[in-house]
C-alpha cells in the first residue's frame, strides 16, 4: 500500500489517502537531448538531479498601476507584483504616449530594487502584428529605457511565419543591449533547434497552455512529449523553462485548490522546470487582477532518483525523489490532478 495525497493537501499529512499500488509495469521515458541539439552531452549526465523550487511567474497584460485595485497607487501596485519572481508587462507600455507609461517606470524601478526581474512584451510574429525590424528595435529600446531585464517575444514560432533569421536578429539585438529574452513558441524546436540558435542560459522558453488551457485539461501524451523535449533542451543548452497555464476568463483567489491547478503545478515540478503561473486566459487584460499562488510544497525532497519520467497506463506519470513520488494523473480530457505519494 502507498499513502497518496493530492498536491493541494501535501502540507496536511493527516489527510493522507490510502490507495493501492498500481500493478501495471511503468514505462520510463529518459530525457534524451533532441537529435538536432548542438550539445554532445547525454541527458543522463547533463540533467540536473537537484530538486529546484518553482519560481513565481506573472504574465500581466493589464495596466500595472491598477493591478488588484491599486488605482494608481504605486506602492500598492509594487506590493502586488513583488510577490512574483519574474513579471511580464503588456504590449505598448514602452511608448511615452501610453497612459500608464510613467507609472510603469516607477513600478519597474521599485521591482528592480526588490531584486525582481521585469520583462516587456513585444510581438515577433509576421502573421500577427508583422512589425518591421526597425519598429521592434524601437520597442526594445523603449523597454530598455524603462529598466526591464528582458523582452518577452510573443508569436515567435514558425506557425506565425516567424523565421529563424527574424528571431536571431532580435535575440542578438537584445543580447547586445544586455537584455535576456523569453521566447513564446508552440513548438520548442522552432526556437531551440539547430546550430544557428542564439539563445543561452540567460534566456527562457515559455510553455504556454501547460496542461491546463482555458480551464480545460489537455492531452497528457502531448504534454509529456513536449515537456520531455523541453527538459532535454534545458539540459543541453541551459535555456530555462517557464510554464504558463490558464483558467477561465476570470479565476478566483482559491483556484489553487482546484484539481486543474494541482495537475499543472505538479506537472511543472516533476520536470524540474524553473517558473510557473496559473492565471486567467486573458492574462489580466480584462480586469487588472492577478493572483499569487504559493508553491504547493517545497518539501518533497532534495534529489531526484533518476532522470526517468514513468508512465503507468497513460494516466499516471510519476517521478521520485529520495522521499516522495510526484504524480500527474488524468485522462487528458475529463479529469486530472497532481499529487504525491510516500511508501
Amino acid at each position: 500500500m502507498k499513502h497518496i495525497i493530492k498536491a493541494c493537501m501535501l502540507p496536511l499529512l493527516v489527510s493522507v489517502l490510502a490507495l493501492s499500488s498500481c500493478e501495471i509495469k511503468p514505462i520510463t521515458t529518459m530525457l534524451e537531448p533532441p537529435h538536432d541539439s548542438t550539445s554532445t552531452d547525454s541527458a543522463s549526465t547533463a540533467v540536473n538531479l537537484t530538486v529546484k523550487h518553482l519560481k513565481a511567474l506573472c504574465v500581466y497584460y493589464g495596466w500595472p498601476s491598477d493591478v488588484n485595485g491599486s488605482n494608481g497607487d504605486i506602492t500598492k501596485a509594487t506590493s502586488a507584483f513583488q510577490q512574483f519572481d519574474l513579471i511580464v508587462l503588456g504590449d505598448g507600455l514602452w511608448k511615452t504616449t501610453n497612459g500608464d507609461h510613467a507609472n510603469t517606470i516607477s513600478i519597474i524601478s521599485n521591482l528592480n530594487t526588490a531584486g525582481k526581474a521585469v520583462y516587456g512584451y513585444t510581438d515577433l510574429g509576421v502573421s500577427t502584428q508583422n512589425l518591421s525590424i526597425a519598429d521592434m528595435k524601437t520597442a526594445v529600446d523603449g523597454w530598455a529605457g524603462m529598466g526591464v531585464k528582458g523582452i518577452f517575444w510573443d508569436d515567435a514560432g514558425y506557425d506565425y511565419n516567424t523565421t529563424r533569421a527574424r528571431q536571431d536578429t532580435m535575440i542578438n539585438y537584445c543580447h547586445q543591449k544586455g537584455l535576456s529574452v523569453m521566447m513564446n513558441a508552440w513548438n520548442p524546436d522552432d526556437v531551440l533547434a539547430g546550430t544557428d540558435m542564439l539563445l543561452d542560459s540567460s534566456d527562457i522558453y515559455v510553455l504556454e497552455s501547460y496542461l491546463i488551457s482555458a480551464n480545460k485539461y489537455t492531452s497528457l501524451s502531448t504534454w509529456k512529449s513536449k515537456a520531455n523535449k523541453c527538459a532535454a533542451y534545458e539540459a543541453s543548452l541551459g535555456v530555462k523553462m517557464a510554464c504558463l497555464s490558464s483558467g477561465d476568463s476570470t479565476i478566483s483567489a482559491s483556484y489553487n485548490k482546484t484539481d486543474q491547478f494541482t495537475q499543472a503545478w505538479v506537472g511543472a515540478a516533476i520536470y524540474n522546470f524553473d517558473y510557473f503561473q496559473v492565471t486567467d486566459n486573458m492574462y489580466s487584460a480584462n480586469n487588472n487582477t492577478v493572483y499569487y499562488y504559493p508553491n504547493i510544497s517545497d518539501s518533497y525532497g532534495t534529489k531526484w532518483n533518476s532522470v526517468a519520467i514513468s508512465d503507468s497506463a497513460s494516466i499516471n506519470y510519476n517521478r521520485s525523489t529520495e522521499s516522495w513520488t510526484l504524480h500527474v494523473r488524468g485522462d487528458g480530457s475529463t479529469w486530472g490532478y497532481g499529487g504525491f505519494s510516500q511508501p
